[in-house]
């Protein structure tokens, strides 16, 4: 059952949404974009946790030159050095900035005790895949070469991110598996996973897809079409769909958030399951009561319960008894 904050901010949402045309080939990246990145900044409700926290804008290296970055630092540091998570937002790779996603980087940072760079990747349609995947790439190389500058330890070297974000994550963690850098641990937070199979194949898809919840099916076929206008890949292509790689194994340790009624809760879990599997460490968390995208809603009492649990593993999977 919806809690009653998700529910009345439903009422908003969906009057917004139905306004939109997310995938509309007559306007591939006019009208739905700039609505879609209102709602992003007009939802990403301010943070408690914003206090004791220093930002600094910066540029990171990208796939074809320097992109724009944020960088989070908390005002007071242990002694040793830091975890350095790399986030890349949400907005089905075409929406979504570094300012619509600052109320949550300022929350995880505060909360965890770790360093984040938020990353400015390319956006589609205009800058298709792999663009915005390159530019994940290059940024995570960056981080770790810069990582003892930055005050971290290379060896806690984090990718983060959210719904397409999160699919950018997963895939970079993949790479890395095999050209470097190491990474120390993968969290995917209601990621976008599967991009090949009908939606049938997920029932969350077919329970919550509707559009009365948000994210709807339109819109995630939609958003998977401009990623790939560019003619650069497939969705089959386990760049695209990262639960299509033939081997899992010997990946980072992965923190896998879900949200009880998103329509990709499901490919979220079924990766997970494949990750163990391949015998890779995998912690699972759903939130109840809530859709997706809640955790840039930051009115919600879910939004601030699940920034605490994720700040929380953050902090126990490198310092154990930091609680």
């Amino acid at each position: 059952m919806l809690d009653p904050q998700s529910r009345a901010l439903l009422q908003a949402l969906n009057a917004m949404m139905r306004e939109m045309s997310i995938g509309d080939p007559a306007d591939p990246a006019g009208t739905a974009r700039i609505q879609a990145a209102a709602i992003f900044k007009a939802l990403a409700g301010p943070s408690p946790h914003a206090g004791g926290v220093i930002v600094r804008e910066i540029t990171v290296a990208g796939g074809a030159g320097d992109r724009p970055a944020r960088l989070y630092r908390p005002e007071s540091l242990p002694e040793e050095p830091a975890s350095l998570v790399v986030f890349f937002h949400g907005g089905g790779w075409c929406v979504g900035d570094l300012d619509s996603y600052d109320g949550l980087m300022r929350a995880l940072c505060a909360l965890s005790g770790a360093i984040f760079v938020s990353v400015d990747y390319r956006l589609a349609p205009e800058h298709g895949f792999p663009a915005g995947l390159e530019d994940a790439l290059a940024a995570t190389r960056w981080a770790a070469d810069q990582a003892r500058g930055l005050g971290c330890d290379p060896d806690r070297l984090v990718v983060m991110g959210d719904s397409a974000g999160g699919n950018l994550a997963a895939v970079v963690a993949q790479t890395a598996k095999i050209e470097g850098p190491r990474l120390a641990a993968q969290y995917l937070l209601y990621p976008v996973i599967d991009g090949s199979r009908p939606h049938e194949t997920y029932p969350s898809r077919m329970a919550f897809g509707n559009g009365d919840l948000f994210l709807s099916r339109d819109a995630i076929a939609g958003t998977l079409a401009w990623y790939l206008a560019a003619g650069g890949g497939t969705a089959e292509d386990s760049k695209v769909s990262p639960i299509n790689a033939a081997d899992l194994a010997g990946l980072a340790p992965a923190f896998i958030l879900v949200a009880a009624f998103d329509p990709l809760r499901d490919e979220g879990l079924a990766y997970a399951e494949h990750l163990r599997a391949a015998g890779v460490p995998v912690t699972t968390d759903t939130a109840e009561g809530t859709i997706h995208g809640f955790l840039t809603f930051g009115d919600l009492d879910a939004c601030h319960a699940a920034r605490r649990r994720i700040a929380q593993d953050l902090r126990l999977r490198f310092r154990p008894d930091a609680d």
